[in-house]
């Protein structure tokens, strides 16, 4: 087979599934090249170049993991050392980051990529949906549409909203802006100094920034409630 294939050591091959229980072997640059013959220069989508069968395996044991439960310290002790350098190529390609932030300032806490997280979902293996309470201690911020979600979660951060450690806003839109006060304070100036350059609306700053727009959104509505922004139109903000 390996004579067949041409494999001489180092190339990268995959599994593909033609038919229900039958699999075949091939090498990616083999396939990259069919396509270019077919259909002419194509990027082929980077998670499909990038990550083989055992890297999706670990993927999918990290994700059945608790986002909290996912320190360093405690999430070794569960791989095997194969495990480890499999985990170490994941980080090194950016599927996945140590998150340090938060309650996790001092151990970090593994944190899978969005678009990686987004195609594990849209896979066979079942991706473990984080809870509001994690993606606010992930992302640091928050979008609420509903109205008794964000009173539970109220109830639930009371004591950290009266401390001012979380701030937020309802905005026009009825939907609900919560930030941690430490991604406010630091988004802030950013934003403000990137209105005063000239962008105005949610995309321009986002991309100028490179801030996620929801980010940018969040700090925007909060802005706007504190006075310090006025919303013009939909999208539009100018400072005051």
């Amino acid at each position: 087979m390996t004579d067949k294939l041409k494999l001489h050591g180092g190339e990268e091959v995959d599994f593909y599934e033609i038919k229900p229980g039958i699999f075949t072997l091939v090498r990616k640059d083999m396939v990259e090249n069919i396509l270019k013959g077919q259909i002419g220069e194509v990027e082929l989508p980077a998670e499909s170049k990038e990550l083989g069968m055992e890297e999706m395996e670990l993927l999918r044991k990290l994700n059945g993991i608790n986002f909290s439960e996912r320190i360093p310290y405690n999430v070794h002790k569960k791989l095997s050392p194969r495990e480890r350098e499999v985990l170490s190529k994941l980080i090194g390609k950016g599927a996945v980051k140590i998150y340090k932030g938060g309650k996790y300032s001092k151990t970090g806490v593994y944190d899978i990529k969005n678009e990686v997280y987004k195609m594990l979902k849209g896979s066979k293996i079942d991706a473990k949906e984080l809870s509001i309470e994690e993606q606010l201690e992930r992302d640091g911020y928050l979008i609420i549409e509903d109205a008794r979600e964000a009173e539970k979660i109220c109830g639930e951060l009371n004591k950290e909203i009266r401390a001012g450690d979380i701030i937020g806003t309802r905005g026009f839109d009825k939907r609900f802006y919560v930030a941690r006060k430490s991604l406010f304070v630091t988004l802030f100036d950013k934003v403000k100094q990137s209105m005063k350059r000239g962008a105005n609306n949610v995309s321009d700053i986002s991309r100028e920034l490179k801030v996620s727009e929801p980010a940018v959104m969040v700090v925007l509505e909060i802005m706007k409630d504190k006075g310090d922004a006025i919303e013009k139109r939909r999208g539009t903000y100018e400072l005051v």
